[in-house]
């Protein structure tokens, strides 16, 4: 397979981990054509000139979900990550730094680990950055830091091929989540993980569109009505953010001179960011959590 395809998809090609999305047929690299085809040639996926294998069930409705995400291309361009890397993108982040909770950041640590040898992460909506240097990134687009062009609803892995999913900041934009959730389901080994992330209060933000957000309890139910157990769960970002933010965000879509005041307010709150630290230790940090987060596992 050469370099014509990202060395990262073509061991999981050569594996077998990775599938049509439509028939779940194993795939085959044609070199001179620069596609993926099933084993019986019944269908083909083209691969872009980064190597990048575009793995999408063409439907009327994956299509128009597909077109609608060039909204993203603003944030996720290489120009828009450099600014972020800039030492003005590096202030933005210090100041207005969102205080995940200690619980969160310890069961990422425990779901994923340092080292993934032999192992394969799917990062379910993945990129622009890559949250694990092992992380396969899944994305609708062919996105900085994108590995595979995939839909979560139909995702293009054998049944049992992946050993931990990550997934943060995704099933708010699925018109389909309970859908999704199966497929993770169906993606992952017997004992496998699921680490998801998910909104609660957080104003409408459309990447490509913005269908739900979930309480605690609702996230839970999400997963254990499709035969996960949870492991745990909690806050993840809290309540001060939610606060800071729908404030900054009412300002700025609502106020006269909103995009001045909603600066103002963004600065001048920063400083008090950092009580999310104290509400965290709370049982009911989740009441006004941003996001929240669970772990949960396929049972062996």
């Amino acid at each position: 397979m050469g370099e014509l395809l990202n060395p990262r998809i073509r061991d999981q090609v050569l594996q077998g981990k990775i599938v049509c999305p439509r028939s779940r047929r194993p795939l085959v690299f044609d070199e001179s054509r620069r596609r993926l085809s099933t084993d019986d040639g019944a269908a083909a996926y083209p691969v872009t000139e980064a190597g990048v294998p575009v793995l999408l069930a063409v439907t009327a409705e994956r299509m128009a979900e597909f077109e609608s995400s060039r909204n993203m291309e603003a944030e996720y361009t290489s120009e828009a990550m450099e600014s972020k890397r800039s030492l003005a993108g590096k202030l933005r982040e210090l100041l207005f730094k969102d205080y995940r909770s200690p619980s969160c950041v310890a069961a990422f640590e425990r779901v994923f680990g340092a080292s993934a040898a032999g192992r394969l992460l799917l990062a379910v909506g993945g990129g622009p950055l890559r949250a694990h240097p092992d992380f396969t990134n899944l994305n609708i687009g062919p996105f900085p830091n994108v590995d595979v062009v995939g839909d979560a609803h139909q995702l293009p892995y054998a049944d049992g091929a992946v050993d931990a999913i990550y997934c943060e900041a995704v099933l708010e934009h699925l018109f389909a989540p309970n859908r999704a959730v199966e497929e993770m389901w169906r993606v992952l080994k017997p004992g496998g993980r699921v680490f998801a992330c998910t909104p609660f209060l957080q104003a409408y933000h459309g990447y490509p569109h913005h269908y739900q957000n979930y309480t605690l309890t609702g996230h839970q139910r999400l997963f254990t009505d499709r035969g996960f157990q949870v492991l745990e769960a909690g806050a993840c970002v809290g309540p001060v953010y939610t606060w800071i933010s729908l404030t900054q965000i009412l300002l700025a879509e609502y106020a006269p001179l909103g995009r001045m005041f909603s600066r103002a307010w963004l600065l001048l709150s920063a400083p008090l960011r950092s009580l999310d630290k104290i509400i965290h230790a709370r049982p009911n940090a989740h009441v006004m959590a941003s996001t929240t987060y669970l772990v949960a596992e396929r049972p062996a």
